[in-house]
């Protein structure tokens, strides 16, 4: 899909969803309702169950429902071996509807109670504000926990978390493991988060260094991760950083889209925040940003409605009325915000574009 589709298509969801108060937009899992907590809530029985040598399952420890009253099957799934240091138990899930066992992973039965606990919490998206940093804090000590599916769950159920909640772990994480972690190739796909966590817990060395991913190539970076460096590296260096971004990023309508985008979506995390990064600063760069890049102006117009900072419908109006070539996702965020805007000056805009048969 177009980088610009993208980032349309993601300024949409968030304002519609009310900013997602509840979750991280930049690390967030793609598949947010796939998640291993997800799959408990909506199974109705789970069981822990050793894996078949040539025979049935074996039930050890019913962690949710009624005990099964026939064999368990799970249809087209071999558990094969147990790798060395893997739990030869498997975590189990049973849907009514189906009427089918579906093997989530393999488990150790020592966390039989873990995954009572699991299903005790809320779901995220109902997760009160004071109830998240009780909340990360269960799961943040067991990243890349030996159980893989812990480790899997613990990175999940932290990556839906608001961002300035990840800042309540700064005294447990330890940053020589986010270095480590984040340097793992296997361990691509939890970039995002870790990169996040990194800016939370490391120093100014990590500040440059996250200086010299963003000065260096992009190609074969995906967005989530690019954008997490620029949060970690204005995490760390607040506004003494954001005046680097915008001198070397927003100022230069030669920059790519990605590049752009990424640090646009990193600015509006920490502008909707405002604790490292005041709001008022934020509004400032992208003021520059829309002077410098009229034809990408509009992917800051979603921010400033939300913010309801309408002193920017003439600067919009120009750039449509100019008639100068305009990005799609670009022209539709200031069109939005035009008709968004409750003032005299935006209605006459959008008026005179329609005259001119501009809209």
């Amino acid at each position: 899909m177009n980088l610009l589709v993208r980032w349309l298509l993601s300024l949409s969801l968030y304002l519609v969803a009310g900013s997602m108060a509840w979750a991280c937009t930049i690390c967030a899992p793609s598949d947010a309702q796939n998640t291993v907590l997800q799959r408990l809530f909506a199974a109705d029985a789970v069981v822990l169950a050793s894996a078949p040598e040539g025979g049935a399952w074996r039930v050890l420890a019913v962690i949710k429902g009624e005990p099964p009253k026939h064999a368990i099957t799970v249809v087209g799934f071999d558990p094969g071996p147990a790798s060395r240091g893997e739990p030869s138990s498997w975590l189990l899930a049973y849907s009514a509807g189906s009427q089918s066992w579906r093997a989530l992973g393999r488990l150790s039965l020592a966390r039989a109670d873990w995954v009572r606990r699991l299903l005790s919490m809320r779901r995220a998206a109902d997760t009160t504000n004071d109830g998240w940093p009780q909340r990360v804090a269960f799961f943040a000590p067991d990243f890349e926990s030996d159980d893989a599916l812990v480790a899997q769950a613990a990175y999940e159920e932290v990556a839906v978390a608001p961002y300035a909640i990840m800042r309540t772990l700064k005294p447990v994480l330890d940053a020589g493991k986010l270095r480590r972690w984040l340097a793992a190739p296997d361990l691509a796909p939890r970039r995002p988060l870790y990169t996040l966590l990194l800016g939370v817990a490391g120093d100014d060395n990590d500040a440059a260094a996250l200086q010299g991913q963003l000065t260096g190539p992009s190609s074969g970076v995906g967005l989530a991760t690019h954008s997490a460096l620029f949060a970690a590296y204005l995490e760390i260096r607040g506004g003494t950083g954001l005046a680097w971004v915008e001198q070397q990023f927003l100022r230069d309508p030669g920059r790519s889209d990605q590049d752009l985008q990424a640090a646009l979506l990193a600015m509006s995390v920490h502008g909707n925040e405002g604790a490292r990064v005041s709001r008022e600063r934020v509004v400032q760069a992208y003021a520059a940003f829309i002077r410098h890049n009229p034809a990408r102006a509009g992917l800051v117009a979603s921010d400033l409605g939300n913010w309801e900072r309408w002193e920017f419908v003439p600067d919009f109006a120009a750039v449509l009325k100019s008639g100068a070539p305009q990005a799609f996702a670009s022209r539709y965020g200031m069109v939005f915000y035009l008709m968004r805007s409750p003032t005299p000056a935006a209605r006459e805009a959008l008026q005179a574009l329609r005259s001119a048969n501009l809209l």
